[in-house]
């Protein structure tokens, strides 16, 4: 590439690279959106699974009242017989307590997933302040170097060499 002096060349390098580290924070940004998106919908999935759960342990039960319903009707207990009513009441307290303890399991999982998207958020924030303040400090540096390079030209060097009876008498190096 003759004509083109290394403080352009320089100049062009620092533009790609730039680039190069403006298209890699895109594509990371990208990919925490991507990942963002599966957790949410994860997060959506087993809020849908605590319900399925929470609405089966209500029909277990309420199957349990019915056999509790049909053996005290074949087997003569009365109404108010206070063994049945206790029976009843143990199948409900058991069933309440198994629906907090869906609801609550639930609400961890939800809970633990909006933790990985707030921390993805936090990463693509660092990730953008990172990326666009090393890109600062490479244009930065670029800039320095191609106007030092710019000031500082380097000499000719006539590679034609002169000879005499002593040797080269342009070497640029003095030999």
């Amino acid at each position: 590439m003759s004509g083109v002096e290394a403080a352009t060349l320089f100049a062009i390098s620092t533009g790609v690279q730039t680039a190069g580290q403006i298209s890699s924070i895109q594509a990371q940004r990208a990919a925490l959106a991507r990942e963002n998106y599966r957790i949410a919908a994860e997060s959506r999935l087993a809020a849908l699974r605590a319900l399925e759960a929470e609405n089966q342990r209500r029909a277990d039960a309420e199957a349990e009242l019915g056999q509790n319903l049909a053996f005290q009707s074949i087997t003569g207990y009365s109404d108010d017989s206070m063994s049945f009513l206790n029976i009843n009441n143990q199948v409900k307290k058991n069933r309440d307590k198994d629906l907090a303890d869906i609801r609550l399991m639930g609400k961890v999982v939800n809970q633990k997933y909006g933790q990985m998207i707030f921390e993805n958020r936090m990463k693509e924030k660092d990730l953008v302040f990172g990326g666009y303040a090393s890109i600062i400090a490479e244009l930065t540096s670029g800039m320095a170097t191609y106007k030092y390079m710019q000031g500082n030209k380097q000499p000719e060097i006539n590679l034609k060499y002169q000879y005499n009876s002593t040797g080269r008498k342009n070497y640029p190096y003095g030999l």
